[in-house]
């Protein structure tokens, strides 16, 4: 009797710790094995990295802005040009936020990709 008492106790620790470390894993997010060459961020739930060049928010065309910065669609670079005309030169990135169809996460997401030149005029060294 003694000996099913601990073949039983050792099975429900057994149970105990498989299902607490199957809860962990679940609560990172790790539940599926990581496949070979998949980015690290990628794997612990981040977003995935971007891919772009950088340029000048100020004097990308529409076709220079769907071609070199990630997420932004050919409707939303014309927006973005659009705005521009009407309003002049972004002072600022955060300007962005004017344009229909910008939001907070998508300026944060292509901020890397964008450059604020050409503010102040002509004469202007910044």
């Amino acid at each position: 009797m003694r000996r099913k008492l601990k073949c039983i106790g050792f099975l429900i620790l057994a149970f105990a710790f498989f299902a607490a470390t199957d809860l962990a894993a679940q609560t990172r997010g790790n539940t599926a094995p990581k496949a070979p060459g998949k980015a690290q961020s990628q794997a612990a739930g981040k977003t995935p990295t971007l891919k772009g060049k950088t340029v000048n928010i100020n004097r990308a065309t529409a076709e220079e802005l769907v071609k070199n910065v990630p997420l932004i669609t050919p409707d939303l670079a014309r927006r973005i040009v659009q705005y521009r005309k009407d309003n002049g030169d972004f002072q600022t990135l955060e300007e962005l936020l004017q344009v229909d169809g910008f939001n907070r996460d998508l300026l944060r997401r292509i901020k890397p990709f964008l450059l604020l030149e050409g503010i102040g005029g002509k004469d202007c060294t910044c």
